[in-house]
């Protein structure tokens, strides 16, 4: 799929059209070619509409029309919606009329198999020819409820009534659209757009992401992606969500191998590797959410509160059990249930019971019941204390007697004045949405509404990285082997690639003899490790080619004679032997980067060894970074607590650590395609001040040809 400019005119008009065809009209309102019209006469579309249908004169009272060719002039915007051959050949008469864009419902393309598409491709190619701009096939359709333009057959609309409001929902699934948007209406919230992207054979999310980041009614953009088969449009769509302010929220299904090979069979949609697409997002400001569920949880706060400053947390609530759960959710997401000021207890004393709680979390007790004004009192108090950058408000009981709606007007009035995050708990739904129509977020537990807290913590986070991209500080050398070359390099050559670009590597030695070998351990000094070393070998130990310790010159004499008679067996001709220092340290650590040919380069460090695939101690990072930044990232490791010292252990040298990362993602950066991965397993870390040193290493590089096809 070509990127195009979000800017064209084919966007605009899928989302503004002054005129819309509707092949396959119906008469019938609840047949898929009919529904579009009546939402759109429903919901106060102002443009024309051309309803084509040959065996009508009329449809829903628009006048029909036998064909596309019979129009007086080419809409700006076509809905097919005819199955099959009908389909591609409407498609076609549409580019030959010259409609800036169609959304083809029709089904039957490439999610079907390789025939599909085929077929698909071929009528996309000739609709991109004539300058036409194509969602789907698959496609759901569009929703414009600003504009009436409601070019879609959802069911949905029809369940949940609309309702204008800040929010846009994008997605390549229409289940899934529909049913974001129908969870966000039912909190009250306004949509404005819900577009289905369907197979995207042409227009992407991302590209109606960007859009409709240019309407400015809207204040938070949704997504739901099942693969990204381009990074750019993305980005974009980021850069101009951090711009104007707008959360970008993501759910990216296919988290897991099984998900994956779903997403496949659904949309026909390419997998990407999840912890690359976690980079990626963190990289360029994009907050992920694990489900539709959470995704809405996380627009409700997002549009209803400012960021926090910081993550300490006071709750005020009517239950100590409530005070307990929210103090253990807190914890469990790295948000602080911080202390009160003296001052600030002083005076919560002064309007409590004596039996209440004056501490953080704030058990105001059943008095509330006997008293209807106490939150009144309460919040502005704990309102100007230092330690507070959000407040959840947990109410696990309330009604008759309550007097809720006093609750939600003084709890909405407090929100205005702190202007910080204030979330609310209440299970009960008559509570809910008391509270929700002061305009507060509301959710059923004390989990729910610390995942959001602390996912717009995050999102400042994020935001404060200016999109992840810090400058670079000079990318290294490009090229790192003769044009023709690919493949694995062998270990000596792997070494001399990241020495010359920055890391530092094991003192060692390419020896051809035994005698070269003998010579390079007295120079090194004792102990060394002899490894046969060959292009053709990229795993020696499983071929017993790994000796270790070696500190006399029998010692070594006789595994090199043992390592030569393997590789004789092995029919490598090409054999050399890598003579290297024994480097103790205080921890192994891995390092790796690889090229994804949709994200770009990422970087992994993490716990290195031989258990390094069994721990999955990792993370992955998407250069260009900074040292800070790796740092931040093994503090949120297993491995993070054992380099900053434990048991008498001194803390390891994690900056010089830090530095080898960036070193490596500057190379991956200038490498581009031609880099396949690179393994340095392990990385030797050694006390603080005294460096880490990669002792092992493994680079597969693609060919020229390769490198120039991608």
């Amino acid at each position: 799929m070509a990127s195009v400019p979000t800017g064209d005119a084919g966007l605009a008009r899928l989302l503004d059209p002054a005129s819309i065809a509707i092949v396959g009209a119906s008469d019938n309102p609840d047949k898929i070619g009919g529904r579009p019209i009546h939402y759109m006469r429903r919901h106060g579309y102002a443009g024309t509409l051309y309803p084509i249908n040959p065996q009508r004169a009329e449809v829903q009272g628009e006048r029909a029309w036998p064909s596309l060719a019979a129009l007086p002039v080419a809409p700006d915007l076509a809905i097919v919606a005819v199955a099959g051959e009908q389909a591609v050949r409407a498609v076609d008469d549409c580019a030959a009329l010259g409609v800036a864009a169609a959304i083809v419902i029709s089904a039957g393309f490439s999610e079907t198999g390789e025939a599909g598409r085929a077929l698909q491709d071929a009528m996309t190619a000739r609709a991109r020819a004539a300058g036409m701009r194509i969602v789907g096939p698959n496609s759901q359709g569009l929703a414009n409820f600003g504009n009436g333009a409601i070019a879609s057959f959802s069911t949905m609309f029809l369940e949940v009534a609309p309702g204008d409001g800040p929010v846009a929902v994008i997605s390549q699934s229409g289940g899934m659209c529909a049913m974001v948007y129908g969870l966000l209406r039912q909190r009250g919230i306004g949509v404005r757009h819900v577009h289905a992207t369907g197979n995207e054979a042409d227009v992407s999310v991302a590209e109606l992401a960007c859009a409709t980041l240019r309407d400015p009614q809207v204040g938070c953009v949704l997504l739901y992606l099942e693969s990204l088969r381009e990074a750019g449009p993305l980005a974009d769509a980021a850069a101009l969500a951090r711009a104007r302010g707008v959360p970008l929220i993501v759910v990216k299904s296919g988290r897991s191998e099984a998900g994956a090979r779903a997403a496949a069979s659904h949309t026909g949609a390419l997998a990407n590797e999840d912890r690359a697409v976690d980079a990626f997002f963190e990289h360029h400001g994009i907050l992920r959410a694990r489900d539709p569920q959470e995704l809405v949880r996380y627009a409700e706060l997002a549009l209803r509160a400012p960021l926090p400053q910081g993550p300490r947390v006071v709750v005020v609530s009517n239950s100590g059990a409530s005070c307990v759960l929210a103090s253990d959710a807190a914890a469990e997401r790295g948000l602080e249930i911080a202390p009160l000021a003296d001052a600030t207890q002083q005076a919560l004393a002064d309007r409590l019971p004596g039996y209440a709680t004056t501490v953080n979390p704030v058990d105001i007790t059943a008095a509330l019941l006997s008293n209807n004004g106490l939150f009144g009192q309460v919040l502005p108090v704990i309102g100007s204390d230092p330690a507070a950058d959000m407040f959840l408000l947990d109410i696990p009981v309330a009604g008759r007697g309550y007097d809720v709606a006093s609750f939600a007007t003084d709890a909405a009035n407090f929100a205005r004045a702190a202007s910080k995050p204030v979330a609310v708990v209440a299970w009960q739904d008559n509570v809910a949405a008391t509270f929700r129509a002061h305009g507060l977020p509301v959710y059923a537990d004390e989990i729910q509404a610390m995942d959001a807290l602390s996912a717009l913590l995050r999102l400042r986070r994020l935001r404060e990285r200016d999109g992840g991209a810090p400058a670079s500080h000079g990318v290294m050398a490009a090229d790192p082997a003769p044009e023709a070359a690919g493949g694995f390099l062998s270990e000596a050559a792997s070494l001399a690639l990241l020495a010359g670009n920055g890391l530092a590597v094991i003192e060692h030695a390419l020896c051809h003899t035994a005698d070269e070998a003998v010579a390079a351990w007295r120079r090194i000094g004792a102990p060394v490790a002899l490894k046969a070393c060959s292009a053709q070998l990229p795993h020696k130990s499983e071929h017993g080619l790994v000796a270790l310790g070696l500190d006399d010159d029998a010692s070594l004499r006789a595994a090199f004679s043992h390592q030569a008679q393997t590789l004789g067996k092995l029919g490598v001709r090409d054999g050399a032997w890598l003579v290297a220092r024994m480097h103790r340290g205080l921890h192994e650590c891995a390092l790796g980067a690889r090229v994804d040919p949709v994200l770009g380069p990422v970087v992994m460090i993490g716990s290195g060894g031989k258990y390094v695939e069994a721990l999955r101690d990792v993370a992955v990072l998407m250069p260009p970074f900074d040292a800070a930044q790796v740092v931040e990232k093994l503090r949120g490791l297993r491995v993070g607590a054992l380099l900053q010292g434990v048991r008498g252990d001194p803390p390891a040298d994690v900056e010089a650590l830090a530095r080898q990362a960036v070193a490596l993602g500057e190379y991956a950066r200038a490498a581009g395609p031609r880099l396949a991965s690179i393994d340095i397993n392990p990385v030797m870390v050694g006390a603080e001040g005294q460096g880490a040193v990669a002792v092992d290493a493994l680079v597969e590089l693609h060919s020229a040809n390769a490198r120039e096809a991608a």
